[in-house]
Formats: structure tokens, sequence, C-alpha cells
């Protein structure tokens, strides 16, 4: 598995685009639950989009992102977790 750091200064840009290419690309939880889509990102967080008629979006902190494996950005988190906790109001 591929870890991904945060870009935390201007000299991370490289990494930061990193991250950007990373959108529509699949997230998997701790528990192996797909969660979506990721929709956008940000210097704190990552924007996942879940469903296609009943949509539903988690902003989940780029700390709890465990890493990239090439194919799924995995999470250190279960889907209790994100449901419970990161889910837009």
């Amino acid at each position: 598995m591929v870890i991904m750091k945060t870009p935390s200064s201007s000299s991370e840009t490289t990494k930061k685009r990193d991250w950007i290419g990373l959108i529509n690309e699949s997230v998997h939880t701790s528990d192996d639950i797909d969660m979506g889509d990721i929709d956008a990102v940000s210097r704190d967080f990552v924007v996942v989009k879940r469903g296609f008629v009943d949509i539903d979006f988690y902003y989940i902190p780029i700390n709890k992102v465990e890493g990239w494996d090439g194919n799924v950005l995995w999470l250190k988190i279960t889907e209790g977790d994100v449901i419970k906790n990161m889910k837009e109001i």
C-alpha cells in the first residue's frame, strides 16, 4: 500500500496534485465497505459521494486516510464511524 502524505506547504504542490488526481476513485473503509467515490479534496478533507438517487456526502478528515493502493483509497475507520460522524448535515 502506498501512503500519500497531506500537502502541508507550497513545496508539496506535486503531492497536492496527486490528491486531486484521485477524484472519482473508490473509497473503502477499514472493514472493506465501498463508501463511494471521491468527489472533491481539500487541504483537510476528502469528500466522498455515495449513491445515485439518494446521494450522501461524507467529509473524511485527511488524518483518517490509511493510504492509496493504486485502485482504492483506504480509510483507517469503519463504515459505522463514517456514517455516524462524517455525514453532511
